[in-house]
């Protein structure tokens, strides 16, 4: 069994984007922005920023997997690339500011950015429809619950707060949307079906080859 740990599948915001997409609650849509934005003044230690992005450093192997696949995920295959893969730091060996647009062949474009220096971060998802808009704030919760102690087995695991809640806005009224608790246990439970049942994995592989060879692209691109 091979499978690729593309976990942010599993993040609450998006689960609650592809639910809303499910019941044509947006109806056709257009656009779709995602970002992976935080506010990193000083160049880390970690491989990712002294890697250089030849041989895997830098956001766009990083974040960017998980921006792509998801707007795949949601939106279809691509059929047209354009990218801008830039390290800002000072020193920096690796990208750590990219932004890339993609035309699906299902007409969306999905506009998608990872950052390592936004002092002011915009939405995580804006995603515009002919029906609705869908805008959510803020990061999944996971890895925060994580990092302060918390356990999958938590009761409450990947519930978010009310106040970081995202919006449904229309032309006449603008209503929060509670977020879907995030799962990425969910992943685990695929893995466990897939080796004792013979169930497919959780993420087929051709799905993280597919998305690799877009993130060439947007490196030959940028």
């Amino acid at each position: 069994m091979l499978t690729a740990f593309q976990n942010r599948r599993w993040d609450g915001d998006f689960l609650t984007l592809r639910r809303l997409l499910g019941a044509n609650e947006l109806g056709r849509v257009h656009r779709f922005e995602s970002r992976f934005e935080r506010w990193r003044p000083q160049l880390g230690d970690g491989w990712r920023e002294r890697t250089p992005g030849a041989e895997g450093g830098g956001l766009l192997l990083d974040l960017g997997s998980h921006l792509v696949d998801q707007a795949v995920q949601l939106f279809g295959p691509v059929r047209g690339l354009y990218a801008e893969v830039d390290a800002r730091h000072e020193g920096a060996v690796a990208d750590d500011d990219v932004f890339l647009a993609l035309e699906h062949e299902s007409g969306v474009r999905s506009h998608l950015w990872a950052s390592a220096l936004a002092t002011a971060s915009a939405p995580r998802f804006r995603v515009l429809g002919d029906r609705a808009a869908y805008v959510k704030h803020g990061l999944d919760v996971q890895e925060e619950h994580l990092r302060s102690g918390g356990s999958p087995t938590d009761p409450d695991w990947g519930e978010e707060p009310p106040e970081r809640r995202g919006r449904l806005v229309t032309e006449d009224e603008q209503r929060e949307i509670p977020t879907q608790p995030g799962s990425y246990g969910s992943f685990y439970a695929g893995v466990a079906a897939s080796l004792n049942d013979g169930a497919p994995p959780p993420v087929d592989p051709r799905d993280a080859v597919a998305v690799l060879e877009l993130l060439d692209e947007a490196r030959a691109a940028g």
